[in-house]
């Protein structure tokens, strides 16, 4: 569930409020970093697939006879409809260990959230994690941004002796290597000023020594995967906030003038006002 301190605004974006100050939700700028020509591909492999199975099992050829719109529209949705069952998928895990986290119980009868969360609590043990917060809406007002970040940890690294606080992030993607929106998302909050409770109370940020993902999958085994922190990836990150404030001042502004008159209608009307005149 969105924080209190969350806003929807057109076009279903996300936004933040602190002292009155919109500000940029970090997945939403993460979002331009990764909005490129490879979804063309990608989507056009997620209608091909749809449509070859629909029309073995004969589906495609009713929704075409019922209603060809519909039929269109059920097709040109496909690449969305694996994207947001697996968001949904894996906002289920965050509620559900968070509810574990809190409550000691995991209340689901869905089996793939039970793997994961069993997942978690695994590496939990392995690494020695200890839960500091979860669940926390971190703010940076200088820089214009917000997010809800999965929480901050303490946790042991192989090989060292002393723990690192770490910000972590639980994913449940197909895979987590070579996605730079995840490196940026954790960028971002490891740089965060300061936390925002749902009760309008304040704490700064902590500090963090290392940046970690929980990856879990109902068919894979679960790994930490550790992230960079470097000043070059919070600037990519930077980059793509302006990038979203750019766009949404140009959307608030007239861009395109009327088109210019065609010159020879302009010395036909010129030559008839003066035929007039005489």
């Amino acid at each position: 569930m969105p924080p209190r301190t969350a806003v929807k605004k057109k076009g279903g974006k996300r936004r933040y409020i602190r002292n009155e100050q919109e500000h940029v939700n970090v997945t939403g700028a993460t979002s331009m970093w990764g909005n490129g020509p490879w979804k063309i591909p990608y989507g056009a492999k997620r209608v091909a697939e749809d449509a070859m199975e629909a029309i073995a099992s004969g589906k495609l050829d009713a929704l075409y006879d019922a209603d060809q719109d519909a039929c269109l529209k059920w097709l040109k949705g496909a690449p969305y409809r694996d994207r947001d069952a697996a968001a949904m998928k894996g906002t289920k895990v965050h509620e559900a260990y968070e509810q574990f986290l809190k409550t000691g119980v995991t209340k689901t009868d869905d089996e793939d959230i039970l793997k994961m969360v069993d997942d978690l609590c695994a590496l939990t043990d392995r690494y020695d994690i200890k839960w500091e917060r979860s669940e926390q809406t971190v703010f940076h007002s200088t820089d214009g941004w917000a997010g809800t970040m999965d929480g901050v940890v303490t946790m042991t690294f192989p090989g060292e002796d002393a723990p690192r606080r770490c910000v972590v992030d639980i994913k449940t993607s197909r895979s987590v290597q070579g996605k730079h929106e995840y490196v940026m998302q954790l960028n971002a909050l490891a740089n965060g000023e300061v936390i925002v409770h749902d009760d309008g109370t304040e704490e700064p940020m902590p500090a963090v020594d290392g940046a970690v993902i929980l990856h879990v999958r109902p068919d894979k085994e679960p790994e930490a995967v550790p992230v960079q922190l470097s000043e070059e990836s919070y600037r990519d990150f930077k980059l793509c906030v302006a990038m979203v404030y750019a766009e949404q001042a140009a959307d608030d502004r007239i861009t395109f003038l009327p088109p210019l008159a065609n010159p020879d209608d302009d010395t036909a009307l010129l030559t008839e006002r003066k035929s007039e005149s005489e």
